[in-house]
């Protein structure tokens, strides 16, 4: 075999690794972004167009496949870059270094601020402009225990899609995009104010003035204080009693040797109202 001929065989066998790697760029990990489309055919059109002004479509036609491959490819890398290190959470002094968020601070942690955190990452405005339309607050979650953890979920109606930020041991927010199966609970137990009304609703108070009322709650069902090292903040949607809507769910945890349990669990309306207190036993 000559050595036009080895060169030949490894040139074809690279652009057939470069094409499945593209196809499986595109159809896999991109397969629901029209930006990657849209760019992909506009590059195809033009590069058709200019071949058959220049009489080279048969030609070069294996090059332009090449190249719409390895813009595939880029685009891949590049999107998940970008929703791998969509950025940080704010900071509640005092902060330490290699924690998201600790028992010491989360008392001052502002909902809001987290939320609006999420929507002002280059990865979030990245989804939102893959998938126009309304993107609503789903979820979020503070979690103290071991490095501390940071969990908000977005929804997106039009597309039943949920867009899920995810933060912990002082790293950036993790992104990813998710097919919600059937409804959220933000449209089964829906409420007259807006998530953004509620959320500074329960800011306004202040997950210290929760936390004090759940130790109150506490000491008031059982005689003792509760003895807890770590704090869990839910903020979901529920139907309870009379009350249907948003929540905020505070789990007391003890902590030892990166093992915990929970030792109360306090459901409060977001005006202060407590719905319900479980002591574990």
């Amino acid at each position: 075999m000559s050595l036009t001929d080895k060169s030949s065989i490894g040139i074809s066998v690279f652009a057939g690794i470069l094409v499945a790697a593209g196809l499986f760029s595109a159809v896999v990990l991109l397969g629901n972004s029209w930006i990657k489309f849209m760019i992909i055919s506009f590059i195809v059109v033009s590069c058709i167009v200019w071949l058959l002004s220049h009489g080279v479509l048969r030609k070069a036609s294996k090059y332009l496949i090449i190249v719409v491959m390895i813009f595939t490819i880029c685009f891949t890398v590049f999107e998940g870059y970008l929703l791998w290190n969509a950025g940080y959470p704010p900071t509640f002094n005092p902060s330490q270094q290699g924690v998201t968020i600790s028992y010491s601070n989360i008392l001052n942690a502002s909902l809001t601020q987290i939320v609006q955190s999420v929507k002002n990452t280059p990865a979030f405005g990245l989804l939102t402009l893959e998938h126009p339309g309304e993107v609503t607050f789903e979820s979020l979650k503070l979690d103290t225990a071991l490095r501390g953890s940071i969990e908000v979920v977005l929804y997106h109606k039009s597309s039943n899609l949920g867009f899920r930020f995810i933060c912990s041991s002082g790293y950036s927010y993790h992104a990813s995009v998710f097919s919600w199966g059937g409804d959220p609970l933000s449209q089964m137990f829906p409420q007259e104010q807006t998530p953004e009304e509620t959320l500074n609703q329960i800011d306004t108070l202040g997950l210290r003035w929760f936390h004090e009322s759940a130790i109150e709650a506490y000491q008031n069902k059982t005689g003792v204080n509760p003895e807890i090292n770590a704090l869990q903040v839910s903020i979901q949607w529920e139907n309870y009693g009379t009350y249907q809507g948003m929540t905020l769910l505070l789990t007391g945890v003890y902590e030892n040797n990166h093992a915990g349990h929970g030792v109360f669990f306090a459901n409060f309306q977001p005006n202060g109202k407590l719905l319900y207190l479980n002591v574990a036993p």
